[in-house]
């Protein structure tokens, strides 16, 4: 098997992950949930670009992180993540300071709201057919999210 049949599987189960999140919506096509930085979640993250917020700075993933959010789950205590689906593709969001914090402490103000986050982009053309469908069937059915979170 190739490189690229291993990511387009991966790829394939990755959207039957996402269908089976707690979505909710922001604007009229962003669907915004806080899942867990599984072994799935973490191996599509590694070969895509990283940028860190505030000011959108691209850098490399460092392997550190993808050590940590293994460490963390084969612990039990798997790191949260934000993951917002776009028509575009699926952005993962995570923060190295405090990561078993985030996003609910950044959400409810104070000094963690100003802490660097990162965020991987997994574009949409690797993720097949089923992508696009099962986003606007997703997008019909969620609630707007809670005023407190910020656009994503």
């Amino acid at each position: 098997m190739t490189e690229t049949e291993g990511t387009a599987v991966s790829s394939a189960s990755f959207v039957e992950y996402l269908k089976s999140l707690p979505w909710c919506k922001q604007g009229e096509n962003v669907l915004v949930a806080v899942g867990k930085a599984t072994p799935d979640v973490v191996e599509l993250m590694k070969d895509h670009e990283v940028r860190v917020f505030p000011g959108g700075m691209t850098v490399k993933m460092q392997k550190s992180v993808l050590t940590n959010f293994q460490r963390k789950y084969d612990d039990g205590e798997p790191l949260p993540v934000v993951i917002v689906w776009k028509t575009t593709g699926v952005e993962i969001w995570y923060r190295k300071h405090n990561p078993s914090e985030f996003p609910y402490d950044g959400w409810s103000g104070g000094a963690a709201a100003a802490y660097e986050q990162e965020r991987v982009l997994i574009p949409a053309d690797i993720f097949g057919a089923d992508f696009a469908k099962s986003h606007t069937e997703l997008v019909s059915k969620a609630s707007a999210c809670p005023s407190i979170m910020p656009p994503y």
